[in-house]
């Protein structure tokens, strides 16, 4: 495989190597993880996997920097970081003397997200290894075929779920004392993290909160029901919010950006 991707790039230099268990792609000085590696029918998309970073920047300036746009130095929290494609971009957005918090819940996710650091040489992330709720529980972390859409849920084990420890943002970053921006997508459970994140908005000067609608639309499940709940909270705190109503990708409509009043 390695051999193949020599061939289709003889521009760049191209290492495939096992990084504790997690393989990880490097295509000149960008490291990538590619978890499912062993586990896929037929070689990689090619191209969508030299594109890699160029989509990761592409995506975050259109989903996150709507309204917030990052200067050197800045504070973002990443909550729902997912395998790091946006807290790779927001790493290189804030600079060395800047600072991302990357929360992960997922153990599979977590991996490519602390892999994806190592390999880029991201100095200024932190990770973490939580769910961000109101009161500190354990829950689950569910497994879906498509792993954005892993979910955090309350319950019992199955054979796809992991437990996770729920803390609220607020005790986990207590020590941060100021937030320039605060992502978060976390597939329905915004409805449970926020009211742990009080004290953290306070301290923010923009957000950008993923509702997830779409999904209870689908038949998925009322509890992805999150739009309304989302904007009156992000206003009670003190956001001007804006959202894309017409945008034409069904999920970019439920993305609402606050502005600190």
């Amino acid at each position: 495989m390695l051999a193949r991707a020599r061939v289709l790039w003889p521009d760049l230099a191209v290492e495939l190597f096992d990084d504790g268990g997690v393989w990880v792609w490097r295509i000149d000085d960008f490291g990538v993880p590619d978890p499912e590696l062993l586990q896929r029918d037929g070689e990689p998309d090619w191209e969508r996997l030299r594109g890699r970073r160029e989509k990761y920047v592409r995506d975050v300036r259109d989903y996150w920097f709507h309204r917030y746009q990052p200067a050197e130095g800045d504070v973002i929290v990443d909550l729902g970081a997912g395998r790091g494609e946006d807290t790779y971009v927001f790493s290189q957005a804030v600079g060395a003397v800047g600072t991302v918090w990357a929360i992960e819940p997922h153990p599979a996710s977590y991996a490519a997200l602390e892999r994806l650091v190592r390999a880029n040489l991201l100095g200024n992330v932190r990770t973490l290894r939580y769910a961000c709720v109101e009161t500190p529980r354990a829950l689950q972390i569910e497994t879906m075929p498509v792993w954005e859409s892993n979910y955090v849920r309350e319950g019992d084990a199955t054979a796809t779920s992991y437990p996770v420890e729920g803390i609220t943002a607020d005790a986990l970053l207590a020590d941060v004392p100021r937030i320039d921006f605060l992502k978060m997508n976390i597939e329905g459970a915004e409805r449970y993290a926020l009211p742990g994140c009080r004290e953290l908005l306070r301290r923010a000067r923009f957000v950008c909160v993923a509702a997830h609608d779409f999904r209870a639309d689908r038949g998925e499940g009322e509890e992805f029901r999150t739009l309304e709940f989302v904007r009156e909270f992000l206003r009670d705190a003190g956001f001007e919010l804006v959202t894309r109503d017409d945008d034409p990708r069904y999920y970019v409509p439920y993305h609402v950006h606050g502005t600190r009043r």
